[in-house]
């Protein structure tokens, strides 16, 4: 079955893009114009995912007020409260018993240009593996270590072992923030021990599913790609997204 839902985490502080994040939440930092989650949403219309669930921070009200109910958009939002932010791995955990599977998870504050998350989505088989993780080959390494690492297997493109923040990079791929996840996603998170941070990382999830002898494999998914985390970041975003700018996008 291919996945129809999409779920976006969007309930971080985001401290580190500060003063931008005093004002609106991470996801609604504008980019040219337009929050970063309405990129995000352009994606999931591109691979057919209309329907579509937001981890929201429940003392802010900007995401719901702009999007409401996605109509506007073309597509079905509903929202899920964070009441504390716990890491990704438990923002997906609240959507269990809402969120139809196999479903793609998106994070908030990603862009991408040019990639192929349409294959990415149509080609998800979940009898070949419970779960599917977006990747990209790299020339800086200093991504890697402000992501996560990979240990891939690239003839079968089998996922051996994820480490978040990496201190040490052994090869040139990058780990992104686009994932597919089986209903087996739920029962990881469960047994998914908090990090140091207090967190249940995703990464450490999608280990804890290869420990449980499930199957997650890995899509290159080609194009350009930022994660805005920094001020200095959005200048980049809108110089990339210029330079690449193809039009038909959420307002």
């Amino acid at each position: 079955m291919q996945p129809r839902y999409a779920v976006i985490p969007a309930a971080g502080a985001g401290k580190r893009i500060a003063p931008y994040s005093q004002l609106v939440p991470k996801p609604m930092i504008q980019v040219l114009g337009r929050p970063i989650l309405a990129y995000v949403l352009d994606r999931c219309k591109r691979a057919g995912l209309t329907k579509v669930i937001i981890i929201v921070n429940p003392t802010s009200t900007a995401v719901k007020d702009y999007f409401g109910d996605g109509s506007d958009f073309g597509l079905s939002i509903e929202y899920v409260a964070q009441p504390k932010p716990e890491g990704i791995g438990q923002a997906v955990g609240l959507t269990e018993g809402i969120v139809k599977p196999p479903f793609a998870v998106y994070l908030g504050d990603e862009i991408y240009i040019g990639s192929d998350h349409p294959g990415f989505i149509k080609g998800y088989n979940s009898r070949r593996c419970a779960a599917a993780i977006g990747l990209l080959w790299v020339e800086d390494e200093n991504l890697i270590r402000g992501n996560y690492s990979v240990d891939i297997d690239l003839k079968t493109h089998v996922i051996r072992n994820l480490v978040e923040k990496p201190t040490t990079v052994t090869n040139k791929i990058l780990g992104c923030g686009s994932y597919i996840f089986s209903d087996a996603v739920f029962e990881a998170v469960r047994k998914t021990p908090k990090s140091a941070k207090g967190e249940i990382e995703i990464t450490d999830t999608l280990n804890t599913m290869t420990r449980m002898g499930l199957v997650i494999r890995g899509y290159f998914l080609g194009g350009m790609y930022l994660n805005i985390t920094y001020p200095a970041d959005i200048a980049r975003a809108e110089a990339m997204i210029r330079e690449n700018e193809t039009g038909g996008h959420c307002k």
